[in-house]
């Protein structure tokens, strides 16, 4: 959550043609500059500052049954480096993932994601500019042969709008190809989950391109405490989930400098969502 740094821009050069940061983060690591990319469901428009590093971990990372897919839980990971103020380089997954498929669990871990973010330009909100960043990625097959959907890349952009010191909204849209699949019995297609099938129910087919847009209405309660309003149409970055439509809260709780600690509970809209979902994590600054 991008909220407080980088502060909105005050210098006589409109910060939306600026391609670097004119403001300089403190020398000791800090979680809240620029905040952890978990914990809400659309990423942030900022990056990291050159030679710093961010670890995001949420092992609980419960999603309900759906009209497709079985419940499950995933621990997703998230590993950051500031290559440049400006150019992040990411590696992150679903990790252990745990599908919990009518009388059997299947645990496998999840295919490993290598993520790039870019910072293009700072807000301008005064004239309804918002912060950008542009973000690819591509999960390949490196990961438990149950869980495999082939190599499929992404594209998405990331928006923040900074609508007042303490009032932030955060977008994310963009397409992701994924795996998709056929329901035998019914006939339906849908996009399994870790792109996992249901033996002699479900049969993989082709990958396929799909939007996925997420937003986050982000409020700063107290220096350490932010509350956060959040929903998504087609599933989260790193997990799409074809039209499904989802809402929740949450909140960011920074337990030192270097430490947020990040939590939610959604609820699906649609049948195609899962019926409930929650995420619980810690972010660590170096």
């Amino acid at each position: 959550p991008p909220l407080g740094w980088p502060k909105r821009d005050k210098m006589s050069r409109p910060a939306d043609t600026r391609l670097v940061r004119d403001d300089k983060p403190t020398s000791e690591p800090d979680i809240s500059t620029p905040g952890p990319d978990f914990g809400d469901l659309p990423n942030s428009a900022y990056t990291l500052p050159q030679g710093r590093s961010y670890i995001e971990w949420a092992p609980l990372s419960y999603q309900g049954q759906d009209r497709q897919n079985a419940a499950s839980n995933s621990g997703a990971y998230l590993l950051r480096y500031g290559i440049t103020d400006n150019v992040e380089l990411r590696l992150g997954g679903a990790g252990l993932v745990s599908v919990f498929d009518p009388g059997k669990t299947v645990t496998g871990f999840a295919p490993i994601i290598i993520d790039t973010k870019i910072h293009l330009w700072n807000d301008k909100i005064e004239m309804l500019i918002p912060a950008a960043s542009f973000e690819a990625y591509i999960q390949t097959d490196w990961g438990s042969s149950s869980l495999q959907g082939g190599v499929q890349p992404s594209l998405n952009m990331n928006l923040d709008f900074p609508f007042t010191e303490k009032t932030c909204v955060e977008m994310s849209f963009g397409y992701t190809e994924v795996q998709e699949a056929v329901n035998v019995v019914t006939g339906e297609r849908f996009i399994p989950r870790f792109s996992h099938e249901i033996p002699m129910i479900d049969k993989k087919t082709f990958n396929v391109n799909v939007f996925s847009y997420q937003w986050a209405i982000q409020q700063q309660v107290t220096d350490s405490f932010q509350v956060f309003l959040q929903g998504y149409y087609g599933g989260s970055i790193f997990l799409p989930n074809s039209t499904a439509k989802l809402i929740g809260i949450g909140y960011f709780y920074q337990i030192s400098k270097r430490s947020m600690f990040y939590n939610s509970y959604n609820a699906g809209l649609d049948p195609n969502a899962p019926s409930f979902a929650s995420q619980a994590g810690f972010a660590f600054a170096f």
